[in-house]
C-alpha cells in the first residue's frame, strides 16, 4: 500500500499482542501545520496501515478550485454496517465546509449531512444520523451572544429532521463565556430513552429525557451528584455508558485544582447512584509519567475488559499516544505518533467480523 507523503511515524513502545483485544484500530490523523486533508486510517497492533481514506474538500478562489485541508482535527470516525462515518468540524467562516458523511470501505460516499456539524456523529438503530450543531442565541443578561449546542437526528429516508434538542431551551447559562457548552459527545441510554451529553466547557455530563427534552440530572461541576474532589473530571470527552450503568470518561483535566493533582489527563470510571445521588470513581488510569491533553481524547472499554485510551493532542512539543491497559492497569499496548504535530481525536477497535477483514 502506497501511503501519502505526509504520514506520521507510528512508533510502538509496548506491544503484547496476545493480551490485546483482537482487531485493528480505526483512527483519524490530523496535522494542521502540514495542511493534511481529512484523513482516517486503520492500523494493526504493529502500527502497519491496513486501510486509509482521504477527502479533500474544495472551494472556489479567484475562479480556481482549491483543495482545503482539515484545519480543526476534531474528526469523529466510527464504523457502521456499511463502512465508515465521519463527523466534520470545519465550521468557521473562511474554511471549507466539511459535513458529516458516510463512505464505504471502497471509498464510495453513501450519505452527506445537509448541515454543518461538529465533534460527534453516530447512526441510530433506526438508521438515522445523530450529530451536534451550534446554537447561537443572544442573552440580555450578559449583553452578548452565546453559543450552545443542538442535537439533530436526521432521517435520510425523508431528508428531514426527525428529532432535535436545544440546550438553551432547558438550561439557563451560568456565565457569559462565548463558547458556552462546547459539547463533544452524545451517548445513547438504550434502556430508558435517554441521552448523555458531554458539555466540555461546563465540566458536566447531562442526562436528557428524549420525550420531554428535560435535563434529568447534571453530573460534574455545579451538578446534582455528591462527589469527592479527587473523582471530579474537567473538560471531559467521550463518556461511554457501561452495561452496569457506570460511565467511563476521558478526563482531560483542564483546570483541575492543584490539591487534586493539577492538570493531567486520565480515564476514569464513575459509579452513579441515582437514588442517593452520589458518584464515585471505581477505576481510573493515568500515564506514568503524566500526560496532559487539553482538547482531545477518548476512552473505550473493549469486549475483553481492557480499555483503549487516546491521549490526543496537536500541541507543539507534545505527541498523541494510544494506550491499551488491562483491568488491573497494566499497559499492554502503547503507540506514539511522531513527529509532534500529528494528532488523533478518537479511536475505535475494529473487531474481526467487520467487512474490512
Amino acid at each position: 500500500m502506497e501511503l501519502p507523503d505526509a504520514w506520521p511515524e507510528i512508533r510502538i513502545h509496548v506491544c503484547e499482542e496476545d493480551r490485546m483485544q483482537p482487531g485493528y484500530s480505526l483512527v483519524n490523523f490530523s496535522n494542521h501545520p502540514l495542511h493534511v486533508p481529512l484523513t482516517a486510517a486503520v492500523i494493526d497492533a504493529r502500527g502497519e496501515t491496513k486501510w486509509f481514506y482521504q477527502r479533500r474538500p474544495q472551494r472556489e478562489h479567484w475562479g480556481w478550485r482549491q483543495d482545503v485541508p482539515d484545519l480543526r482535527g476534531d474528526i469523529d470516525v466510527r464504523t457502521t454496517g456499511r463502512g465508515v462515518l465521519f463527523g466534520g468540524t470545519n465550521i468557521s467562516e473562511g474554511l471549507a465546509r466539511v459535513m458529516a458523511f458516510e463512505v464505504t470501505w471502497d471509498g464510495e460516499i453513501l450519505w452527506e449531512s445537509p448541515t454543518i456539524n461538529h465533534h460527534h456523529v453516530h447512526v441510530t438503530p433506526e438508521g438515522r444520523y445523530m450529530f451536534l450543531t451550534n446554537d447561537e442565541r443572544r442573552f440580555d443578561s450578559y449583553d452578548s451572544k452565546l453559543t450552545g449546542d443542538q442535537i439533530v437526528e436526521w432521517d435520510p429516508a425523508s431528508n428531514s429532521v426527525a428529532w432535535n434538542w436545544h440546550l438553551f431551551d432547558h438550561h439557563e447559562p451560568e456565565c457569559g463565556r462565548r463558547d458556552y457548552s462546547h459539547s463533544n459527545t452524545i451517548e445513547p441510554g438504550p434502556r430508558d430513552g435517554t441521552y448523555y451529553v458531554s458539555c466540555r466547557n461546563m465540566n458536566s455530563v447531562l442526562k436528557v429525557d428524549r420525550e420531554s427534552g428535560d435535563i434529568i440530572w447534571r453530573l460534574g461541576e455545579n451538578g446534582d451528584f455528591e462527589m469527592d474532589g479527587a473523582d471530579r473530571f474537567y473538560h471531559q470527552h467521550s463518556p461511554e455508558l457501561q452495561p452496569n450503568g457506570n460511565l467511563l470518561i476521558y478526563d482531560n483535566g483542564t483546570g483541575r485544582p492543584e490539591e487534586h493533582g493539577g492538570q493531567y489527563s486520565r480515564a476514569v470510571e464513575l459509579e452513579l447512584d441515582e437514588k442517593a445521588m452520589t458518584a464515585r470513581a471505581v477505576w481510573s488510569w493515568r500515564h506514568e509519567p503524566d500526560l496532559y491533553t487539553p482538547i482531545w481524547g477518548d476512552a473505550d472499554r473493549l469486549p475483553n475488559g481492557n480499555t483503549l485510551i487516546v491521549f490526543g493532542t496537536r500541541t507543539p512539543g507534545d505527541t498523541t499516544r494510544y494506550v491499551e491497559v488491562t483491568p488491573e492497569g497494566e499497559t499492554i499496548w502503547e503507540v506514539e505518533l511522531l513527529p509532534s504535530g500529528w494528532g488523533t481525536y478518537r479511536a475505535e477497535r475494529i473487531l474481526r467480523h467487520t467487512p474490512i477483514y
